[in-house]
């Protein structure tokens, strides 16, 4: 699944609008939004929201590791022209002077900059683009994911000489109108990848849930028995093997047996 994380309703509008999500019930704070492939969370400003925003979403979603996490936000830059699409290649806390660099499959043909993360506005502007979620959102997604699934795109809305009015919605739609195509085109490459990679582990970590879920286990059985379906099933047997009327140490033992271990 892919995982949109902004920091303001204005921000999410267009692709909530564009990829015809659903609002789900509120919880824990968030506004969600989902279907079948994306989801969307509305975090609030700040590293902090960003990153809660993720663990949020994390479990909201199953608890799937390695799914594709994307930050999109607008940001400022000392000159860059207001609209212009952004991929962040190194962001850098200011607090904390941590820095992260995401990692690229190939050269997309998107403008790359570094990113400085406050946890306030900041318009000293300079060379690097400045926001105030992108480190926040990096770091707690990186717990749930590797970094070539794990990126931000900004979208510059204010420089030294201009910015344009946050409090306008239909303004920062128009710039993400703009941008939307170039978004969802690096967004399904990266899909790509995570197709290759990582969608067949997924959906065994589905399949081993869902078929031991009524078997009583303690952590350590739990451990062992999730390892042994993981390699059952990457071993390319076909067929259900947990036996629901048998205790999970007789299931351990069936799995170890078949498994030759």
């Amino acid at each position: 699944m892919i995982h949109f994380i902004v920091a303001t309703s204005s921000e999410s509008k267009l692709i909530i609008k564009k990829l015809k999500l659903k609002k789900i019930k509120p919880s824990s704070g968030f506004d969600f939004f989902y279907n079948d492939n994306f989801s969307i969370t509305i975090t609030g400003l700040g590293k902090i929201n960003s990153a809660l925003g993720v663990a949020h979403t994390f479990f909201k979603f199953k608890g799937l590791s390695n799914n594709i996490w994307i930050n999109i936000g607008l940001a400022g830059h000392e000159k860059e022209k207001i609209g212009t699409l952004v991929l962040v290649d190194k962001i850098y806390d200011y607090e904390t002077q941590r820095s992260i660099y995401p990692f690229f499959i190939k050269n997309y043909k998107i403008k790359k900059l570094n990113c400085t993360c406050y946890s306030k506005p900041n318009f000293n502007y300079t060379n690097s683009l400045s926001d105030m979620e992108s480190s926040g959102f990096f770091f707690s997604a990186n717990k749930y994911s590797t970094k070539e699934i794990i990126h931000s795109l900004k979208i510059v809305s204010d420089n030294k000489f201009e910015k344009i009015d946050f409090n306008d919605t239909k303004s920062i739609e128009r710039i993400f109108e703009k941008n939307f195509d170039q978004i969802l085109y690096f967004v399904n490459d990266i899909e790509d990848l995570w197709e290759r990679k990582f969608q067949k582990q997924n959906k065994i970590k589905i399949k081993i849930e869902k078929e031991i879920e009524n078997l009583k286990y303690s952590f350590s059985e739990g451990m062992q028995l999730r390892n042994l379906l993981k390699i059952y099933y990457n071993s390319n047997y076909p067929k259900k093997i947990i036996e629901q009327n048998k205790s999970t140490k007789d299931n351990i033992y069936k799995i170890k047996k078949i498994l030759k271990l």
